[in-house]
C-alpha cells in the first residue's frame, strides 16, 4: 500500500441519478447504468458523434432507444423507407412494370 493517495485523481463509480439532474422529476432524470453493447453499435454512434455539431454518442443512443419505444415499429420502418431513394426508385419501377 502507498503511504499517501491522491484523492483528487480517485475515480468513484456512481449509481443512480446523475448528480447534475437531482431534484428533477423522475420522468426527466437520467439514471447512470452499465450496459454491454456490441462493439459495432458503439463505434457507429461514436463516429456519428465525432461529426461537427453532433450530439454526444450516449445522447444519440438514448434518442434511438426512445424512438423505438415511442414510435410503432411500422411507422419507423415506413419513415426509413420513405427516406431511402433507392427503395423509392425500385418501388416506382415495380409499380410501372409489375
Amino acid at each position: 500500500m502507498r503511504k499517501e493517495y491522491d484523492l483528487k485523481a480517485l475515480k468513484v463509480k456512481r449509481r443512480g441519478v446523475v448528480p447534475g439532474l437531482r431534484g428533477q422529476t423522475p420522468e426527466k432524470a437520467k439514471v447512470r447504468v452499465t450496459i454491454a453493447l456490441d462493439r459495432d453499435i458503439v463505434e457507429h454512434f461514436k463516429r456519428a458523434a465525432a461529426k461537427r455539431g453532433a450530439l454526444p454518442y450516449q445522447t444519440q443512443i438514448n434518442q434511438a432507444l426512445r424512438r423505438v419505444i415511442e414510435e410503432p415499429p411500422t411507422e419507423a420502418l415506413k419513415s426509413a423507407l420513405l427516406k431511402d431513394k433507392e427503395f423509392i426508385r425500385s418501388l416506382a419501377r415495380e409499380i410501372a412494370h409489375p
